[in-house]
């Protein structure tokens, strides 16, 4: 026995603090006049605030323990049991020595409230491989079980969670001693693994193991406090060995006993709260809870920015999900009592839509949530101001805040209620520091009257060691379920990684400077939260300012490495290929090894330099490392090898393509008797995923190449035991609306891949998806149009039309198509009621063998007659003789200063265009093709070398093409800006010249900027047949002095002169942007059947339709969920077989 003192809690100041006392009077004649103020200066120390000396913050003084506590050299017999089967008093149960009662042991020897896998469980566990245990058995969460039939499982596992109590037992002794081992995260952590003392329905005690694999340890109690209270022990274990935390996934515990004498002294981290001292300040005490990585001195955590508009947050470094999106920053806060400087977060503040338009208030009914930057536990307090709604963010109409760890919620708070007052609001997070947290903000009310406000505010978050209030013990939050979060999620390139069971879908997010995220999942509709794992520099002076595309492998001794890209515009290399290797086994905790960073070399570009796709080659046994680049100028697949990870040996290009942009993220997929590689193509016009099979030639594109349309980019794969996919995202589109063009970022989309009978690379619905959604639901017609009839098949005639039921959930349709004629037009529409909304249509043209998506009733470019691809269809249209190669039909060429377009042998040159630099940079150019293009107000030079920047809106001029002889029947190009014909006075005009003599014209329509602040340009044609064989200039004209004569806009835009056999645009069509978006190439046949499977996401407003289990079609449709799905056929009589709808099963 040992007579030993317990654990001071409290704590004292150390140092000195200087106190001067004054009395102080204000000067006056009168001695009645004088006022005395009795002042105390306070020198603080470094480091102290004002609450380490004044008032309630005072912290209690060390005070000697009452008395001594007496420490057994037997625990295993001092005292008595503490709980024995209420149904039969003589058997003791606190040791665990019964079994074998199979399913619901427990809660037959009178264990109660048995939750999650608990009741699986066959009684006490045989502890013979547990250090400590006394006697036989000892309580284990993971231990052995049985199904509710009574079937035998073994181990039911370290992923095993749930809950029990003990029978019920009056406390009679000072202390509760028991055996606990096991994972140490405790009632106050994420993935509790733990024993409570349950009093009153309340947790007032805690203990867990330490971590030590098979061990447990004495732990006691201090129960003084209650006794004679009756109490319970619950047995918490809500680690689903997730890999979320690197702590023991499971309990153990053993011998329970009453006793006025402790096993071990009682440790402070029994108590779920820890001591409070009140801060005097709490506005200023501590530190911002997080920062923004690119002006760490703004007060992000007071929420003191604004005025960005849309996504005005996620600048600013957070994630926003629903109407979050819309908000502009923080909100202005005047009229809010207890605010601090000058804004708060408002749920239905400010906000703007994404085309700019200003909404106001966004007002109650707005939903979402939004997120902080990750931040550093540092800490005992977190103390924050909220107001607003009070509902749990449990609850359907939720209005609240919480704090992740580990992706897991661990606090929760929610308003005072109040709709114009904000109050202080303290969490305890002392058994969290040095953990890595965010703050999610919650508001799912859409503004119904259930009784509470509809909206949350939120202000001034910051950690700090003082408490602005006292913490409740009921925001501690508990839970092995309800973290995760739905697909699809908003992102940018994915890179997937198979791990025990789960994708692992590592990302980049598509705001701030792309950090890489960490989303896992495996079922492909729910996942957990996502996890920030590499954070980008923003720092001008790292070569990581911008984190990039990359990949993850693992190595033979199991480390897991990431390579990643690293990109700074203003730094030597641009790009370059950057290492980090994970220090646990979550796989969230990333170590940056700047040393291993390399660039291009042998021929390999140095600023195309990135997404590096590292994978062990079984064949050449050695790594490899696929990489986008440009290789002696041209777009490049290049090959990197290594025996090691760390050096890296430059091989000759796997595949080039001579075209002015890139071949973005390639993979290497491998069917074992076969191997593909796949690429997304950045090349406008040619924007999508394509793959390449290998031939005795070498790397080559295949036949249907394209494996989505230009709604899909970014793909890459990784593969399970049972099936490969591929993760991408569909676009954005930049206003948010069904008309505008795609943006970078989107929603992820998942498809599956496999290898076709004939050795291609087939796409397919993702099986888990037939799985999951599996639950039949009506197909029947609710409106039909021409001739329709059947059941089963359903028979359409010619221009016939039917349409199913709305449905605002997931869903999906499969069906198979046929006709007697081989070939025919018929799709799936979407038709719309909105008001400016058009027809949406997915058309598969089996003449063709394009499927296309589209708005409106009739194909946009006239069908199969259009080519979907100008910016390649055909060839330049005229050439520099100097330099044959050279684009300058596509006017990829500059920097020669004053005279370029004659350097360039441009003829004719007058006005303003001598001064013209060559093409002008097209980043301000919504849909330039390459990297330059005409532009008649571009940067230029004065003949004796004076940089002009702009020559301005006020330049004229004009300029001829070197000549040419016309050889096809058709001149695609692009024109923007005025709409003034050449022979008007403010002419801005593209004009085509046989013989001197003027023979087409073509001028811009006067288009606005995009709503990202863009210049546009359209695709115009013409028909030339008429004119083969003749030689002809373009010339190019700006006549318009921006003087304010008229309304027109006073530049002309132009690029990529090509002389095609297939015409752009049909019949003199005005092809607006986005009226087509997507189409693909897919071999179909209608006499041999077409079969269809398609994705429907109304919520995200995407879909995606799989045809023949060979290609597919991706699309945006933002009103997918208000829009019923049809179907119809323009020529022939089609029948539809097998048409079935599902939705996720119950």
């Amino acid at each position: 026995m040992k007579i030993l003192k317990p654990t001071n809690r409290g704590w004292k100041l150390s140092g000195l603090i200087l106190v001067v006392s004054a009395s102080l009077s204000a000067c006056s004649d009168s001695d009645t006049d004088k006022n005395e103020v009795e002042a105390e200066l306070i020198i603080l120390q470094e480091g102290q605030s004002p609450s380490d000396v004044i008032g309630g913050g005072n912290p209690p003084e060390e005070q000697e323990p009452d008395e001594d506590i007496v420490i057994t050299d037997n625990p295993e017999t001092s005292g008595q049991p503490l709980f024995n089967n209420p149904e039969n008093s003589q058997q003791v149960l606190s040791g665990f020595e019964f079994c074998c009662g199979q399913y619901n042991t427990y809660a037959e020897h009178g264990f109660e409230t048995v939750t999650g896998d608990f009741d699986k469980l066959d009684g006490g566990w045989w502890g013979a491989d547990v250090a400590g245990v006394i006697g036989e058995r000892v309580f284990s969460s993971f231990g052995d079980g049985f199904d509710s039939s009574d079937e035998a499982l073994g181990w039911i596992g370290f992923s095993a969670v749930g809950t029990m109590d003990s029978p019920s037992f009056e406390i009679s002794e000072r202390f509760i001693n028991f055996l606990v081992g096991g994972g140490a995260n405790g009632v106050s952590e994420s993935n509790t693994t733990a024993v409570a003392l349950v009093v009153d329905d309340e947790i007032v005690l805690q203990a867990s193991g330490d971590d030590t694999a098979m061990s447990m340890r004495w732990v006691s109690w201090d129960v003084t406090d209650y006794l004679g209270m009756t109490a319970k022990i619950r047995f918490i274990d809500h680690h689903p060995d997730d890999k979320s935390d690197t702590a023991l996934p499971y309990l153990l515990a053993d011998e329970f006993r009453i006793s006025d004498e402790a096993a071990a002294l009682p440790e402070a981290s029994s108590q779920l709260l820890t001591s409070v001292n009140i801060s005097v300040e709490p506005e200023v005490e501590g530190v911002s809870a997080f920062r923004r990585v690119s002006d760490p001195g703004q007060n992000i955590a007071g929420f003191e920015f604004c005025c960005g508009q849309f996504n005005t947050y996620a600048n600013h470094d957070f994630l926003a999900t629903g109407d979050m999106d819309k908000l502009d920053g923080g909100w202005w806060a005047a009229d809010i009592v207890n605010h601090q400087g000058e804004r708060i977060f408002s749920s239905r503040g400010d906000g703007f839509s994404a085309d700019g338009t200003g909404l106001g208030w966004i007002g109650d009914e707005a939903t979402g949530t939004l997120s902080t930057p990750p931040f550093e536990i540092s800490h005992k307090f977190l103390n924050f101001l909220v107001g607003g709604g009070t509902n749990d963010f449990r609850t359907d109409n939720a209005t609240a805040v919480v704090l992740r760890v580990n992706g897991k919620i661990v606090r929760q708070g929610v308003g005072n209620g109040l709709e114009s007052q904000l109050d202080w609001y303290t969490w305890d997070v002392s058994a969290l520091q040095g953990q890595t947290a965010v703050l999610e903000i919650i508001d799912q009310h859409e503004g119904e009257d259930d009784g509470s406000l509809a909206f949350i505010m939120l202000d001034e978050v910051r950690l700090a060691d003082f408490a602005a209030v006292e913490p409740n013990k009921l925001d501690l939050v508990s839970m092995p379920e309800g973290h995760d979060v739905s697909l699809p999620l908003v992102m940018a390139d994915p890179n997937p990684y198979f791990r025990d069971g789960e994708f692992y879908i590592y990302y980049l997010i598509d705001t701030a400077f792309h950090d890489w995220y960490l989303t896992k999942t495996s079922d492909l509709q729910q996942a957990s939260f996502p996890q920030r794992v590499l954070e980008a520099t923003g720092d001008t002076n790292t070569q990581d300012q911008w984190t990039g595309s990359g990949s993850v492998v693992e190595d033979a001794e199991g480390q897991t490495h990431i390579f990643f890209t690293g990109h700074n515009a203003d730094f030597n290399p641009v790009e370059a290929t950057m290492h980090a290797v994970a220090t646990d086994n979550t796989l969230t905790n990333f170590t940056k090894i700047p040393e291993d960073t390399f660039t291009g070399s042998n021929g390999y570009s140095d600023f195309d330099f990135r997404d590096p796709k590292v994978f062990w080659n079984e064949e050449t046994n050695n790594y490899w490392m696929l990489i986008t680049t440009r290789f002696e100028g041209q777009a490049a697949i290049g090959l990197y090898t290594s025996d090691n990870l760390v050096t890296w040996a430059a091989q000759a290009p796997l595949f080039m393509m001579n075209t002015p942009l890139n071949l973005e993220v390639p993979d290497w997929i491998d069917f074992g008797d076969n191997q593909f590689m796949v690429f997304s193509d950045q090349n406008d016009g040619e924007r999508d995923i394509k793959y390449l099979h290998q031939t005795s030639a070498g790397w080559e594109l295949a036949n249907y190449a394209s494996l989505d349309g230009k709604f899909y980019y970014a793909g890459r794969t990784a593969s399970s035991e049972e099936a490969t996919l591929m993760f991408g995202w569909i676009p954005h589109k930049i206003t948010r609306t069904n008309a505008d063009v795609g943006t970078f970022g989107g929603d992820l989309a998942i498809h599956q891949l496999h290898q076709t009978s004939s050795g291609e690379l087939g796409v397919m619905i993702p099986h888990s998806y037939k799985t999951e959604f599996a639950q039949p639901i009506s197909t029947d017609i609710q409106q039909q149009e021409g001739s329709v009839s059947g059941v089963a098949p359903i028979s359409l005639m010619s221009s016939s039309a039917f349409t199913l039921d709305t449905l605002g959930e997931k869903n999906r349709l499969s069906m198979t198509v046929r006709s007697e004629a081989s070939g025919g037009r018929f799709g799936l529409y979407f038709p719309s009621q909105g008001e400016g909304e058009q027809v949406a249509r997915l058309e598969f043209d089996t003449n063709s063998n394009k499927a296309s998506f589209y708005f409106g009733d009739t194909p946009p470019t006239g069908g199969a007659s259009v080519t979907p691809t100008p910016a390649i269809e055909g060839e330049s249209l005229f050439v520099r003789a100097e330099d044959p190669e050279q684009n300058i039909a596509g006017f990829e060429f500059c920097c020669g200063q004053h005279g370029t377009l004659s350097g360039h042998e441009f003829t004719n040159v007058t006005g303003d265009f001598v001064k013209l630099d060559g093409g002008w940079w097209g980043g301000d150019v919504a849909n330039n093709v390459g990297e330059r293009v005409f532009s008649s107000f571009g940067d230029g030079f004065e003949e004796d070398g004076t940089a002009l920047g702009w020559i301005g809106f006020g330049a004229t001029g004009s300029a001829d093409s070197p000549s040419f002889e016309i050889t096809k029947p058709y001149i695609n190009f692009l024109i923007g800006g005025g709409s003034n014909p050449f022979d008007s006075a403010n002419a801005t005009a593209v004009v085509l010249l046989v013989n001197g003599e003027v023979v087409r014209s073509q001028s811009g329509v006067d288009a606005e900027k995009t709503a990202d602040d863009k210049f546009r340009m359209e695709w115009a044609t013409w028909d030339v047949s008429d004119l083969i064989g003749q030689t002809a200039v373009i010339r190019l004209i700006d006549q318009h002095s921006d003087d304010g004569t008229d309304t027109a806009l006073p530049y002309l835009l132009a690029d990529q002169f090509r002389a095609a056999d297939l015409p752009a645009v049909s019949d003199g069509e005005e092809v607006s942007s986005g009226s087509l978006d997507a189409q693909v190439a897919v071999p179909m046949d209608l006499t041999s059947n077409v079969k269809l499977d398609v994705w429907l996401d109304p919520e995200a407003g995407l879909g995606t339709v799989y045809i023949n289990d060979f290609r597919a079609l991706s699309f945006r449709l933002y009103d997918l969920g208000q829009r019923p799905i049809g179907v119809y056929t323009r020529e022939h009589n089609i029948s539809i077989v097998d048409l079935q709808r599902f939705t996720k099963n119950p």
